[in-house]
């Protein structure tokens, strides 16, 4: 066959915490690396989001980094680059499986035969997964993990190089808000910058409401958007809606809380009950920031699917059409720098992050 599907970790317990360290042992070009996490539940609701499990996916040559991101980013990466999936399995009820799945992407998509990961020009090639499974549930009983690899086995290429994508800067955002000022590296073409702006319950232009991408003394201004809540309205004529499943245990008299990859103000959820006629409510204003305060009519699981926008709190900026290699920005010599601006209307201090995704060449 041209393309198969490697193992590279068999199912496997990890346990409570800590960093697994997997050799690449592989002697082709890898399109992609896909890792399953998975928890068995023992609370009824969830006390973070699923990808808190994950605190850092690494992908090392050593001191060389090839993909650094929490769960969150990477999570947040892939939805923007592979409109109409899940990157969950959607299940968050007491003892049953909370599923989150995981990729690195090396190529523009599957596939991708002059963008891929050739692990014979690295040296020693490792991932590293730090976790912990009782963040998303306190008390989370069993871990599952495993990983995969999308290589060209029969089919022979010689990649141009691959897709970096790492967390280039973080901070907390102040309460006074304010400008950060963050210099961008200048040595390899950006094909995107992804902006994480978090605060538990709160949409991302609550946190950061202004984004700005300059060079030099203020030479270019390649784009200023002073205001991200409408800047995500104008990217709903862009972004493909993301829509995940949705299972859920809520109550009568007992807050529930959930939380779902959307979390733009008006995410959504639509559901049917399981065995009886229900009715269901958010006790809170919205679903912003993805967390959802759920109570039912009668004790039942129901099933349904979340949707909205702006996965993680996270907002995208491309550079060039994504497809064309050419076209995504080059900042040799210019000196970009990218401005964030905190909301002055914070009531506590936020988490920040920017991701870039650039072009490796070999």
């Amino acid at each position: 066959m041209n393309y198969r599907q490697a193992l590279l970790m068999s199912p496997q317990s990890l346990g409570a915490s800590g960093t697994k360290i997997v050799k690449i042992d592989v002697q082709k070009p890898i399109s992609r690396i896909n890792i399953r996490y998975r928890t068995t539940k023992g609370l009824s609701y969830m006390t973070a989001p699923g990808p808190a499990n994950v605190l850092k996916i690494e992908l090392v040559d050593g001191s060389k980094v090839i993909h650094g991101l929490t769960g969150y980013e990477n999570q947040a990466l892939a939805y923007y680059n592979r409109p109409g999936v899940s990157m969950e399995h959607g299940q968050h009820v007491n003892a049953s499986d909370e599923v989150d799945l995981y990729t690195i992407a090396f190529g523009r998509y599957l596939w991708d035969e002059q963008l891929a990961f050739d692990p014979l020009r690295h040296d020693n090639p490792e991932l590293k997964l730090t976790f912990n499974r009782a963040l998303a549930d306190t008390s989370a009983s069993a871990d599952e993990v495993e990983i995969w690899a999308d290589i060209f086995d029969e089919k022979a290429i010689s990649p141009m190089g691959f897709l970096l994508a790492t967390e280039h800067y973080a901070y907390t955002v102040p309460i006074s808000g304010g400008f950060e000022e963050i210099s961008l590296p200048s040595d390899r073409p950006i094909r995107q910058i992804l902006v994480r702006a978090h605060q538990d319950g709160k949409e991302p232009w609550g946190i950061i409401d202004q984004v700005r991408l300059d060079e030099g003394t203020m030479d270019q201004i390649p784009f200023d958007f002073t205001s991200m809540e409408d800047y995500y309205r104008r990217g709903k004529a862009v972004w493909h809606q993301i829509r995940t499943p949705l299972v859920v245990h809520p109550k009568p008299n007992d807050d529930r809380v959930f939380y779902i990859p959307q979390t733009d103000y008006h995410a959504s959820i639509h559901y049917i009950s399981i065995g009886v006629g229900n009715l269901l409510a958010e006790t809170t204003t919205s679903l912003k920031g993805g967390k959802m305060t759920l109570q039912s009519e009668y004790d039942a699981v129901v099933h349904g699917e979340a949707r909205g926008y702006l996965p993680w709190s996270v907002y995208q900026f491309l550079l060039g059409k994504p497809d064309v290699i050419d076209d995504w920005y080059d900042p040799t010599g210019k000196r970009p720098r990218l401005r964030v601006h905190g909301n002055t209307g914070l009531a506590a201090t936020g988490d920040a992050q920017v991701v870039l995704e650039e072009l490796y060449k070999y």
